[in-house]
Parts: structure tokens; sequence; C-alpha cells
């Protein structure tokens, strides 16, 4: 556990904080990617945002000692691919 002197409250305040920052950054790297509405961000620097907040959650996370559960993943990995899978028996 990541000893951190801030409340747990004021730490999930963080975690929602870079939440938001962490989805901002995955829209424009997707931007960068499609194209159709382009950024002056390059790829490089959106995809090194995208990491820089998606640490930021990380440490929020070690602060407030959470950690994936490893089961839950691999269930929606497995749902994912089914829908994917499904997907494509319909094209």
């Amino acid at each position: 556990m990541l000893k951190i002197d801030l409340p747990r409250t004021e730490i999930l305040a963080q975690m929602a904080e870079e939440a938001a920052e962490l989805s901002k950054a995955a829209l424009k790297l997707r931007r960068v990617l499609d194209g159709k509405n382009p950024t002056p961000v390059t790829y490089q620097d959106a995809k090194d945002n995208l990491i820089e907040e998606l640490s930021d959650i990380e440490i929020c996370a070690m602060a407030l000692d959470v950690r994936p559960n490893q089961r839950t993943m691999k269930e929606k990995i497995e749902r994912w691919k089914k829908r994917l899978e499904d997907r494509n028996a319909e094209t």
C-alpha cells in the first residue's frame, strides 16, 4: 500500500478526476487514429498522455489499496470476445 497523507475520500475524488482526464485522453487518441475530426496533437503525444493518466489512476488505486479482480477481468474478456465473435458471425 502506498502511504499518502490524505483521507480516502480525497484520494477517491482525485481518482475520479484522473478518470475523467483518462476519458479525455482516450477520446483524443481516438481522434488522432480516426482522422475524421483532425487535431494538432501527434499520435505519440496522445499515447503518452493516455499512459500518464492511466498511471495517475494506478497511483490512486495503490493509495487506496485496491486492485483489479483477476476472475472478473477474465469473465469480462470472455464476454467481450463473445460479442466480437457474434458480431463477426452476423456479417
